[in-house]
């Protein structure tokens, strides 16, 4: 099986960025919500998910 990275065009400045991204590194426009991986729940949290969730520790 093939893993290919999959590319994404940033609606707000325009870049091409990678759909593992959550934010443009660009400019920081949200890209998209991201969807359940299925994985360790740590694995692609976002700061502000964690520090919701467990706060500032």
């Amino acid at each position: 099986m093939s893993k290919t990275i999959r590319y994404v065009e940033c609606a707000h400045c325009g870049e091409v960025v990678g759909t593992y991204y959550v934010t443009c590194p660009y400019c920081g426009y949200k890209l998209a919500v991201r969807k359940p991986t299925g994985m360790d729940p740590l694995y692609g949290m976002t700061d502000s998910e964690f520090y919701k969730l467990f706060g500032s520790m």
